[in-house]
């Protein structure tokens, strides 16, 4: 299925061949046009606000088991960082803790009948921890027995993790949730569904940057690569960095060697690496496992989107994505005609 979060990802859903009936419909951000087409054509539709709601009671839009309601899931459930915003709260969704939650069921009672919705729980890990998934599968419980509803399905949402060796895999995530739902629901006749995107598209993805200079200043070792921290580190959050390099010097170099990248910025820094082979210009870097947002989030600064390749099971390599040219960035930014 794809799920998609804004009028334009729904469009590309349908582009890519997507049937609406495989579409699960997310975000606050619907347009009527498509909140309507959205449930009218099957599509699973999460309400996340009173915008999508009040046009939903408004319109009396014609469904079948197909509309969801995001729940403000409460943060206080889970351990010491384990999930973001802990003192603030999700921004996205109905809180059953202020009463909300229980002034949209109603409503949709109201218009459809008792059991004739289901329930979106979602909430990013910051960890791979397991034990966050027990805990959003047991407050779905919760907030199904205080209510007395029978979803039609449950949408636990992503922000799982995978592709580690020896870490927990979809499958451990799946029958964790599975396990605290099946001890008070018929999970025969609840459909569960998960959104593990960027955990599938996390760890395939390879970024492969060439040494373009080196140098030591006065306190360290500088290495400038043809990539940037912007396109594996979007967010100006990561650390550190699963790496190769094809050094071929046999030495490692005594002391830090810092990588940067493209911009002018000078906290374009990638990383800094200690006791590794000394680098030198022509090198390669490969950053490994750093797909998913980096991806999608990743602008035309300085140098605009870069070519991406897809390796095939039997070794061949594809360009599927040509590097964006100056005239394409020009045309995206500026009327043709237009003489500013």
């Amino acid at each position: 299925m794809a799920e998609v979060v804004s009028d334009e990802e729904y469009q590309l859903a349908l582009m890519a061949d997507y049937s609406e009936r495989d579409v699960i419909f997310n975000g606050p951000i619907k347009s009527s046009n498509y909140l309507i087409k959205g449930i009218t054509n099957g599509a699973i539709t999460n309400l996340d606000s009173y915008n999508d709601l009040d046009r939903v009671v408004a319109c009396k839009l014609v469904q079948s088991g197909t509309i969801g309601v995001r729940v403000n899931i409460d943060t206080d459930i889970f351990e010491t960082g384990e999930v973001e915003y802990v003192k603030e709260g999700s921004r996205f969704g109905f809180s059953d803790e202020s009463g909300e939650l229980s002034n949209v069921i109603k409503k949709l009672e109201a218009l459809y009948g008792p059991n004739s919705f289901g329930l979106h729980i979602h909430c990013n890990s910051v960890t791979r921890s397991i034990a966050v998934y027990k805990q959003i599968a047991a407050y779905a419980l919760r907030i199904i027995r205080k209510h007395n509803i029978k979803p039609t399905f449950i949408d636990i949402g992503g922000g799982f993790f995978g592709g580690v060796e020896g870490k927990p895999s979809a499958d451990d995530y799946i029958s964790a949730i599975t396990t605290i739902l099946s001890t008070e629901l018929d999970i025969s006749n609840v459909k569960l569904f998960i959104e593990p995107g960027s955990a599938i598209i996390g760890s395939p993805i390879d970024y492969c940057c060439s040494v373009l200079d080196v140098k030591d200043t006065k306190l360290s070792r500088i290495v400038t690569i043809d990539g940037s921290r912007l396109h594996v580190d979007p967010l100006w959050k990561k650390k550190s960095y699963l790496f190769s390099t094809s050094s071929d010097k046999h030495h490692d170099f005594e002391g830090t060697q810092i990588v940067c990248g493209f911009t002018c910025m000078d906290h374009d820094r990638l990383m800094s690496v200690n006791d590794i082979s000394e680098l030198s210009v022509g090198d390669l870097i490969t950053f490994h496992r750093v797909g998913a947002y980096s991806v999608t989030l990743s602008g035309p600064f300085i140098q605009y989107y870069p070519d991406v390749y897809f390796k095939k099971e039997n070794g061949e390599i594809i360009k599927i994505r040509e590097r964006m040219t100056v005239d394409q960035f020009y045309n995206i930014q500026f009327l043709e005609g237009n003489n500013l």
